[in-house]
């Protein structure tokens, strides 16, 4: 049955099913759908950096309060938080930011 609404892109996503952008158009549930489907992670670290530039630096209860609520509202808090740890883990590793804090206090700043 899930294979025939995927063929007719009625549905959309991997482990969470929602409706699709069409679907929503027909249904007229245009905000349900874009409240479910998530930015692409560029959205998410654009959002970071930018934060970062303009405050000098963020702590992680700022990036929770940045993010949080943009993150689609299938996930659970614990899946934001690691969501989150994600994203903040991949602009590290690519050079973007660096924590100059510990782990109970961070301090993300801009890499040098």
């Amino acid at each position: 049955m899930k294979l025939v609404y995927c063929e007719k892109k009625l549905i959309e996503g991997r482990n969470k099913i929602f409706i699709s952008a069409g679907l929503a158009k027909v249904i007229d549930k245009k905000a349900e759908y874009s409240k479910y489907k998530a930015f692409d992670k560029k959205y998410y670290h654009d959002l970071v950096e930018k934060c970062i530039k303009e405050h000098g630096f963020l702590t992680r209860k700022d990036v929770n309060e940045l993010l949080w609520n943009k993150l689609p509202d299938w996930m659970t808090d614990k899946q934001k938080k690691i969501k989150i740890n994600h994203l903040l883990s991949e602009l590290r590793m690519n050079n973007v930011i660096t924590n100059i804090g510990n782990d109970y206090n961070s301090k993300w700043i801009r890499k040098n």
